[in-house]
């Protein structure tokens, strides 16, 4: 009799998990407990289907369902909630009564969005960004709002990438951020290009505030009172954070980590027997401090899925880490981070010191040459490259894959600032950002 795979979750690490399980077991029994009516979806590129840049909503799907279903033999169960496991049954209860039996169970819960404790927070008309359903009912209201206003609560990289999406759509935004600047995760300077490209656009801010109340207005709008001064709006979005899905698991005796995430190990094990986790609900090591982190982002999700796939059938891998990798794109400013901050770096006990350089993208004097910022954070003793920055164009991705790849491989920043970069005008600097910026450690660069 063939053994039976549960997966609790069809985001990209349960269905990564369940494509992994099936290239290792063939005779796997693989079953999909799904809550919404939607499975393997590309949720970064939800903004910008609100934003009419992707269509249809169907291009946001990595795999559709009858290739699950019929092609990789996955039974996918759309509309069922899982409400309970029972460990001693090995069964995971659904909302409607059903049980469905395990010998091993992938717990894929995801994470939701944080709803501050706020009055009137959950007022008609105040929306977040958790899942294709809720992106769905976005899209609805977005004809409603347009030529309106909206107010954007929060200022990370999804945040802006909203404010974005909600410009295309013709509507004017505020931007509410508690902290004293946008994208509060990154250091001023890195920040400050963003700024500067909503100057003129249809995006105002307010640094510093703080959301007091929710109402409803006599007119269908919103009256949203930030630091006593109450303005109409037609639709608040929030985007206040995420926290991880671990209810169902501690239930089950699963040991938490860090914000609460389920902890796991290397292979995805939970501290209970077939049982394991992935993705934004569970946690990972950190490459440089090498301590249990919660940092939820979808390569994260899609890796972990594919490793506990390999382990749950018996395959050897490990999860390597993660460094907290992301880059984003907000009103043509390109913006990334990975590793450690300054201050994450110093708590973490290291003796950190950070610089800032500004060089160019390509040379000066080809069409398209821009400004890109590179911030390096290190260790003076070992001289190991522990954190970076950066901001400027489109191709800031890949000057943050480069030096992800050099904090992995725990390079110095001697060793970064030696390493033999290509020169082209139309493509590349003579001196590219990364390496001004180490050149300056060593004193080879103003």
């Amino acid at each position: 009799m063939s053994q039976r795979l549960v997966i609790i979750g069809g985001n990209p690490a349960g269905m990564s998990g369940a494509a992994e399980a099936r290239r290792g077991d063939p005779d796997l029994d693989i079953v999909v407990l799904e809550r919404t009516q939607h499975v393997s979806y590309a949720s970064c590129g939800m903004p910008y289907w609100l934003g009419g840049v992707v269509e249809p909503r169907e291009r946001l799907l990595a795999i559709d369902l009858d290739t699950f279903r019929e092609k990789r033999n996955i039974d996918v169960r759309l509309g069922a909630e899982a409400t309970e496991i029972d460990t001693d049954g090995r069964a995971v209860v659904l909302s409607d009564g059903q049980r469905v039996t395990y010998d091993r169970l992938l717990i894929a819960t995801g994470a939701r969005p944080v709803r501050p404790p706020i009055p009137g927070i959950e007022t008609s008309g105040v929306f977040v960004l958790r899942d294709m359903d809720s992106a769905i009912t976005l899209k609805e209201q977005l004809p409603r709002v347009s030529g309106g206003r909206a107010l954007m609560v929060g200022s990370g990289p999804i945040g802006m990438e909203m404010c974005e999406n909600l410009c295309r759509n013709g509507i004017e935004v505020h931007l509410l951020e508690v902290a004293d600047q946008l994208l509060p995760t990154l250091s001023p300077n890195v920040a400050a290009p963003v700024a500067e490209a909503l100057v003129g656009g249809c995006t105002s801010t307010r640094l510093g505030s703080t959301l007091e109340s929710i109402e409803p207005g006599d007119d269908g709008g919103i009256l949203a009172t930030i630091d006593g001064r109450t303005d109409r709006y037609d639709m608040v979005l929030l985007g206040t954070g995420v926290k991880p899905n671990s209810e169902l698991a501690a239930a089950a005796g699963c040991a938490l980590g860090p914000r609460n995430a389920i902890a796991i190990d290397a292979t995805g094990r939970t501290s209970v027997e077939h049982i394991w986790a992935a993705g934004d609900c569970a946690t990972a090591h950190h490459r440089v401090t090498g301590e249990a982190v919660w940092i939820p982002l979808a390569t994260t999700a899609n890796t972990q899925g594919r490793v506990a796939g390999r382990s749950i059938t018996g395959r050897p891998g490990r999860f390597p880490g993660v460094l907290g990798s992301w880059v984003s794109s907000a009103f043509g400013v390109g913006i990334g981070a990975t590793g450690l901050t300054v201050e994450a770096a110093l708590d973490a006990g290291f003796d950190a010191e950070a610089i800032e350089r500004t060089g160019r993208n390509r040379s000066g004097y080809m069409p398209g040459s821009e400004s890109t910022i590179v911030r390096l954070v290190w260790d003076r003793s070992s001289r190991r490259l522990l954190g970076a920055e950066t901001s400027g164009g489109d191709d800031v991705a890949t000057r943050l894959h480069a030096l992800a790849v050099a904090i992995s491989a725990r390079m110095t920043v001697d060793e970064l600032a030696e390493v033999d970069f290509g020169y082209a005008p139309p493509v590349a600097a003579l001196r590219d950002p990364i390496e001004l910026a180490a050149a300056a450690v060593t004193g080879d660069a103003p």
